[in-house]
Parts: structure tokens; C-alpha cells; sequence
């Protein structure tokens, strides 16, 4: 019966267009759903860690757009997989994470690795329940899950699979009240519209939620011709160049200068889950919001808020722009905000002389999977992103230990695309084993470390009576040598030119750089980001 429960499971996302699955099975049940794949023509793709396969997994989805599968073991598996389930769900990506159970019909007698799972899910997925064949529909259940996973704001579904229980889905409750929204209709867009068209220094920022209309988005915001800041999530919405692109927008002190000289702020697909958690710096700059979803936080004030499918939100709401701006005024504005990082770090062989080496040969096109960590304050400002999609951060939740099976599932998700995966040390050494599998699947993968034998953003917060060097400093690790080991071309660089020969070419291959660059610029661009 176990086999005919995977089969459903396995058909159910064959049907959604899955194709391919993640994860690190147990035994029993776990090989049942394992070979139900098999049989379904579903790739299944072996992790070492359960996080890593719900990370790759939820990569996967986001960029193919659909939910892929992560399967994980009961006990030890499910709660080890509790961290990437939630990196789903907070950074909003699509992922159906399956776990083994004690069966309901042995629950009074077996203690041995038995944990009430779906309440260890529910306050970190945006549903969870359970497939069996005691009684209601486990194939309905299957593609209501999917369908929930990836309708917006997407996120983690979680089911135990248990053959002798009745299969069922609850929404989990959301962790703080909506914030209430119009919809769309005739009068919210009227006096929405009528704000836009009287700004005269608007200022747009963009985020994730506008990726899955990245086409209508960026016309609208070329009929506006404002600058436009994007979160991180949603760089790329504009491209490298664009006359318009000013920057990132983090909720911190780098694009004051801009948001100060504006009149309005136009907000698409911008969740609050996005920005730092910081205090709204400018209460009188009226706010208005298109988005899909309703926030979940009241991030900013708004003075118009609409709801519904962003094209049709930006072609009736969205006019053409009368503003003030000149054009260029939004790349004058990345400009002046780069050189002032550039100035505050200074330097010798540190993250921003790092970036710019890989940049420079990195192929046009290339994915970039970056790690939570102090190197992100060097490559989110400077990475010369292409287009939407092709940067890929935690910053929902903000884990360490993302870019390396994130890297992984873009390269499964776009293959023959170059993949480079920018991590640091700390982030590096909670997925180390996961070399094996990008050795073993002979991924496009380029792992540029950045070495400083540190958790450097902690060391920068950190004061006195706060640990010492004890709490923040890591031995010296050959991650090179390692690489190597596990079968990975590898090689340590400690200047430009190093790092410039180890990355010419051979962008089909995994690899590795370890760069042990000088982390002291560290604290100068936190200061200039962060203020």
C-alpha cells in the first residue's frame, strides 16, 4: 500500500511539471516515495544534508516555476531540515518538503524518533499536513499543496507521509495580521494614479514580488522614468546600465541621499520581508504599493495600497512620467553611492578587489548564489546583475550555509549555465560535504571563497565583553585542498592577479578559489551601507 501512496505522490508532481526531486531518504517509506519518482521519470538528486536539499530544492523551483520536492526522514531528518523549509518560506520560494513519520497506527506504542512534525512545520510553511490512505484525498492533497507553494507570496508546503492516516492540508496561520490593502478597482486606482502623476521626484523600489512579471514591470518603470532602487531579491529587474537602475535598497543609510530629494515612493512587489528590520527613515514621503499579495508588516506608511495581478495594476495605475528627473539621474545615483564605497574601503587584496577580479571574466549571463555573511556588503553593490533571477540570495531569512546548495539547484534548474557561488568561510564550512555532490554531478559550479578565517559580520557588531576572538575567529582551513579531495579542481589565491588566472576559463567544470583576502574594509562598508 506504502508504493501505491509514492505512486500518488510521485503522478501528482509529474502532472505539475516536476522533474526533478532532492533530498536524503531513510529507510521504508522514504525509498518507497524514492522509487515512485524513479518510475514517474523523476531525477532524483542525493544531498548530505537535509537543509541543503530543501535549499536546492526551493532553488530549483524558483527559477523552473514550479515547486520541486525535497524528501527527508522522520526525527533526526525532518528537524534538520527545519532551516532550509524556512529559508523557503521567508525568501519565497516554492518547495513541497515530504517527511517520513511514525505511522499514526503505531503512535501508542513507538517513542524512537517520534516528534509531532507538523507542529515543528507549521509556524514555518504556509501549510502542512499529511498524505495517507485511511481516509480523504491524497491526490487532492498533493496538488493543493503544490498549487499553495507556489501561489504568492510563495513559500514551503510540508506533508509527513503516512499510509495508515487520512490525508489532509491545514493553512498554517499567518504570524502577524495582513495589513489591509485595496483591491483594484475603479477608485483605488484613481487616487493612486492621480499621487503618481503629481509626483514630480518619484523615486520606484522594486521587490521579489515583481520578478514573475519582470517584463510588464520594467515598462512600467520605463513610462515613469524615475531612478528605481530594487531590493535585493529583485536585482536584475533592471539590468546592468539601465539609465534608470540607482542602486539596492536595504532600508539603510546608502540611498538616503535619493529617497531624501523624493517626493513619492512607488513600491511594486516590495515585501516586507525584504528590507533590514530597520525604522522607516522618511515619514513624509507618501507611500504606494502594487503588489500581488497583502503584506504581512507594516513596513512603511501608505497613502494608496492596490492589490491584484501586477499587469493589470501597472498598465491602469502606472501613467507616463512628468517628473523632474533628468535622465540618467537614477545611474548618476549608483554611481556616486559605489564610489563612496570604494572610497571607504581602500585597499589591498580585500572583498570589493575579489569581486571585481571575478566579475571581470565571469560569462555574461552567469548565475550568482551569494552566502549571509560579510562579503555580501562587497558583491550585492557591485555584481553587474543581467537580468531577473540570475542573483540569488537568503535575505528573507537571511541564512548562512545558502549559496553552495543553492548553487546547485541553479545549475540543475539552468543547465550549461555557469554558476558562481560566492560564500564565506563560516557559510562554506556548514555545507562542506556538498562538494561531493557538485563533484559528482560535474556541475557548472565556480565556489569563489572568501577566506578571512572569521565570522567577520559578527566580529564587526561584536563588543567588548562579547566573547572575544574566542566567539568569531575560526584555524586556518586549506578549503583548496579540500575541494580537491573531494574532486574538485581547487586553488588558494591571495592577490588579484592570483585570482584572475585561477578563473581564467574552464566555467563548465566545478571548481573552487579559495581567496584569503584582508577583511579590514569590512567595517567601512557596513558603516557606509548601514549607517
Amino acid at each position: 500500500m506504502s508504493r501505491d501512496l509514492a505512486d500518488v505522490l510521485a503522478d501528482g508532481l509529474r502532472r505539475s511539471g516536476a522533474d526533478t526531486a532532492f533530498g536524503l531518504p531513510g529507510g521504508g517509506p522514504n525509498l518507497d516515495v524514492v522509487g515512485a519518482l524513479d518510475r514517474a521519470g523523476l531525477r532524483f538528486v542525493l544531498a548530505h544534508d537535509e537543509t541543503n536539499a530543501a535549499i536546492m530544492a526551493g532553488t530549483y523551483g524558483l527559477l523552473v516555476g514550479r515547486p520541486a520536492l525535497a524528501v527527508a526522514t522522520r526525527g533526526p531528518g525532518a528537524a534538520n531540515g527545519a532551516n532550509g523549509v524556512a529559508q523557503a518560506t521567508l525568501d519565497r520560494f516554492p518547495l513541497l518538503f515530504v517527511t517520513d513519520c511514525v505511522a499514526e497506527a503505531d503512535r501508542a506504542r513507538v517513542s524512537h524518533q517520534r516528534l509531532d512534525q507538523r507542529a515543528l512545520f507549521a509556524p514555518i510553511t504556509k501549510a502542512t499536513g499529511t498524505i495517507g490512505e485511511a481516509g480523504g484525498d491524497a491526490s487532492a492533497v498533493v496538488g493543493s499543496a503544490l498549487s499553495t507553494a507556489l501561489a504568492a507570496p510563495r513559500g514551503a508546503v510540508h506533508l509527513d507521509y503516512d499510509p495508515t492516516a487520512r490525508s489532509v492540508l491545514q493553512p498554517a496561520r499567518p504570524s502577524s495580521p495582513a495589513v489591509e490593502v485595496a483591491v483594484d478597482g475603479d477608485a483605488a486606482v484613481a487616487a493612486a494614479t492621480a499621487a503618481i502623476a503629481a509626483a514630480r521626484r518619484p523615486v520606484a523600489i522594486v521587490g521579489l514580488g515583481a520578478l514573475a512579471d519582470a517584463a510588464d514591470v520594467r515598462a512600467a518603470l520605463e513610462r515613469l522614468g524615475c531612478p528605481v532602487l530594487t531590493t535585493y531579491q529583485a536585482a536584475g529587474v533592471l539590468p546592468e546600465g539601465h539609465l534608470q537602475l540607482a542602486g539596492l535598497f536595504t532600508s539603510g543609510r546608502i540611498e538616503t541621499p535619493l529617497l531624501d530629494a523624493a517626493d513619492l515612493v512607488v513600491a511594486i512587489g516590495m515585501d516586507p520581508v525584504e528590507p533590514m528590520p530597520s525604522r522607516w527613515r522618511y515619514p513624509n514621503v507618501p507611500v504606494v504599493t502594487l503588489d500581488e499579495a497583502p503584506p504581512d508588516a507594516a513596513f512603511w506608511p501608505v497613502a494608496h495600497a492596490l492589490l491584484g495581478p501586477l499587469p493589470r495594476l501597472l498598465t491602469r495605475a502606472v501613467p507616463q512620467g512628468r517628473s523632474d528627473w533628468a535622465p540618467g539621474d537614477g545611474a548618476r545615483a549608483l554611481a556616486a553611492a559605489r564610489a563612496e564605497l570604494r572610497a571607504a574601503a581602500g585597499g589591498t587584496f580585500g572583498p570589493l578587489e575579489l569581486v571585481d577580479a571575478v566579475a571581470a571574466v565571469a560569462p555574461e549571463g552567469a548565475v550568482v548564489t551569494v552566502d549571509a555573511g560579510a562579503h555580501f556588503l562587497a558583491v550585492m553593490p557591485f555584481w553587474p546583475v543581467s537580468g531577473p533571477g540570475s542573483l540569488l540570495i537568503s535575505n528573507g531569512l537571511a541564512t548562512m550555509g545558502f549559496a553552495l546548495p543553492a548553487a546547485i539547484g541553479a545549475a540543475l534548474a539552468r543547465p550549461g549555465t555557469p554558476v558562481v557561488c560566492c560564500v564565506g568561510d563560516g557559510g562554506l564550512s556548514m555545507t562542506l560535504a556538498e562538494l561531493e555532490t557538485l563533484a559528482r554531478l560535474r556541475l557548472p559550479v565556480t565556489v569563489v571563497v572568501f577566506d578571512d578565517a572569521a565570522l567577520s559580520l559578527i566580529e564587526i557588531k561584536q563588543r567588548d565583553g562579547q566573547g572575544g576572538a574566542a566567539a568569531v575567529r575560526f584555524a586556518p582551513v586549506d578549503f583548496a585542498g579540500v575541494a580537491r579531495a573531494m574532486g574538485i579542481d581547487a586553488r588558494a589565491v591571495t592577490s588579484t592577479a592570483e585570482a584572475t588566472a585561477a578563473l581564467a576559463g574552464r566555467w563548465d567544470r566545478p571548481r573552487l578559489v579559495d581567496a584569503r583576502i584582508d577583511p579590514s574594509s569590512y567595517r567601512s562598508l557596513i558603516a557606509v551601507t548601514r549607517g
